[in-house]
C-alpha cells in the first residue's frame, strides 16, 4: 500500500508526510500542481533530515498518475466516505489517495474509486492532512502486523 497526495497546498504538511514515509517505510506519491515550491524551506524543516530515507514519487498531473496506475486497486480518503478506515482492510489497496487541504478530492476522482472516511464529530469538516495520513498509515501497519 502506498499513499498518494493529490495537489497538496501546504509545504509543512508535505514535509511531515515525507518524514512519516521515512519512518513507516510506506512510499508517498505526490501529484502536481503544488500550492508552493517543492524545495521550499518549510518542507525541509518539517521533514528534518528524513528526505533521503523516504521513498517519494512525483507525478506531473493526475492524468499521468492514472495512466500509469489505472489497473491498481485504489481508494480515496474523504469526509464524504461511507466506510470507516478501521473497518476496511487498507492493505488490500495499492494506493490510498488524500486530497488537498482546502477542498479535498474532486468529485471526478471520488466517483471513480471506493471512498473511505476517518470518523469525526458531526460538526467537524476535516482533519489536518498530515494528521489524517498519519492516522491511516498507522492503522494500515496495525492491520498488517497485529493478528
Amino acid at each position: 500500500m502506498e499513499t498518494v497526495i493529490y495537489q497538496p497546498e501546504i509545504a509543512g504538511n508535505v514535509g511531515a508526510i515525507i518524514r512519516l514515509s521515512a519512518n513507516t517505510g510506506i512510499r508517498v506519491n505526490f501529484i502536481k500542481p503544488f500550492g508552493f515550491e517543492f524545495q521550499e524551506n518549510k518542507i525541509r524543516r518539517a521533514g528534518l533530515d528524513y528526505h533521503d530515507l523516504a521513498s517519494v514519487v512525483i507525478y506531473d498531473s493526475w492524468e499521468e498518475f492514472i495512466q500509469i496506475n489505472r489497473s491498481k486497486n485504489i481508494a480515496c480518503l474523504s469526509s464524504k466516505g461511507a466506510d470507516s478506515y478501521w473497518d476496511v482492510n487498507l492493505n488490500n489497496f495499492d494506493f490510498l489517495i488524500f486530497g488537498p487541504e482546502s477542498i479535498g478530492l474532486p468529485e471526478s476522482v471520488l466517483s471513480e474509486f471506493k471512498t473511505i472516511t476517518i470518523p469525526m464529530e458531526d460538526n467537524s469538516r476535516s482533519i489536518n492532512l498530515a494528521n489524517a495520513v498519519s492516522a491511516v498509515l498507522f492503522e494500515s501497519l496495525r492491520q498488517k502486523f497485529v493478528k
